[in-house]
């Protein structure tokens, strides 16, 4: 196990540096500046195309609206049960958060969802700081570990078959961006494996069933995304629609992105010539998709707004409690993952 003294210090040592005023609004503004640019970016290429035709060439298929509302859902759909097998409680009744925990991580800052989490589960569900943060910790972990190596194995899998090329060629600075996120990606899951057992506190079995959820999660995503781009243009190229995705994967890898959807629909307009389909029509689907995030995203963070108001922290003596149900709930957890 990873030292606690070292973790605490750690964890200490950044809070104070980024509670400082100076470095708070260095990222705020970083943030912005990035933001304002990829706003401005999508609104030079969308005027280039024309933002009548893109009008014109939005997706008319109700499969296509109906595949993003399931491949919305299916993140925080599949984080209950990874957390249920983690914390030994039940949390289906408490879906909302996990959405709200989506929508920060998406339409704000990476990672940020999951700071509310963390806050969040403190709060709300009776149990102890560090029973909170080593399952939000090993969940993300773990988590990673499977995108990572989709990520890896889709680049791999495109490029052995010759169809990774031509989405490099049109997108500017694309060859950069695939091989850090590749080597990224790799190292990580070298070092999840190498290393799991000394960073992770949950037991081997529980592992093992968290990787399964997380990795049966991202193919079900992958396979909604790539049926959600064909049922809008079934005639385009259909391995051309997993180069988007790989695009997609490779930009989540980035930490502290702001809004990704906004900045995965500057970069995938630059790969509309590999698709063989008209240009307007891509734009279409592609604004069409991020329309739908930004609206989903808007209208469900004042719809889960409750989940973000305070509830009362427990004092000293409960707390003691919590601890001591705590260590009994683990005990549990580890015995069901015993073979």
């Amino acid at each position: 196990m990873i030292d606690e003294a070292f973790h605490r210090r750690a964890a200490g040592r950044w809070s104070r540096i980024r509670s400082r005023p100076s470095v708070q609004r260095a990222l705020a503004l970083a943030r912005k500046a990035m933001l304002v640019g990829v706003i401005a970016y999508l609104v030079y290429k969308l005027t280039q195309v024309g933002w009548g035709e893109v009008i014109d060439n939005l997706p008319v298929s109700p499969w296509f609206y109906l595949f993003f509302v399931l491949r919305f859902f299916a993140l925080p759909l599949s984080e209950i049960p990874a957390y249920e097998r983690v914390w030994g409680i039940r949390l289906w009744p408490h879906v909302t958060a996990f959405v709200r925990k989506r929508v920060y991580n998406f339409a704000v800052m990476g990672y940020s969802g999951e700071a509310f989490f963390t806050l969040w589960a403190r709060r709300r569900l009776g149990l102890s700081d560090p029973v909170v943060l080593k399952g939000v910790k090993d969940n993300n972990i773990l988590s990673a570990f499977a995108s990572n190596l989709a990520t890896v194995a889709l680049i791999v899998a495109l490029a052995a078959g010759d169809r990774l090329q031509p989405g490099l060629d049109a997108l500017p600075g694309a060859v950069a961006l695939f091989s850090l996120a590749f080597l990224s990606s790799f190292v990580l899951v070298a070092a999840v494996m190498a290393f799991g057992r000394r960073v992770l506190h949950v037991d081997r079995r529980t592992a093992v069933d968290l990787i399964c959820i997380h990795s049966g999660r991202m193919v079900i995503v992958m396979a909604l995304h790539a049926a959600m781009y064909a049922a809008a243009l079934p005639t385009a190229d259909y391995v051309a629609w997993f180069i988007f995705i790989a695009l997609q994967l490779v930009l989540s890898r980035i930490p502290f992105l702001p809004n990704q959807d906004l900045v995965f629909l500057g970069a995938a307009l630059s790969l509309a010539s590999i698709t063989g389909a008209p240009e307007a029509a891509i734009a279409g689907m592609l604004v069409a998709e991020a329309g739908l995030s930004q609206l989903f995203n808007f209208a469900l963070f004042f719809a889960t707004a409750h989940d973000a108001r305070e509830a009362p922290i427990p004092g000293p003596g409960e707390r003691a409690g919590r601890s001591a149900s705590d260590a009994c709930r683990a005990e549990g957890a580890r015995g069901d993952g015993k073979t």
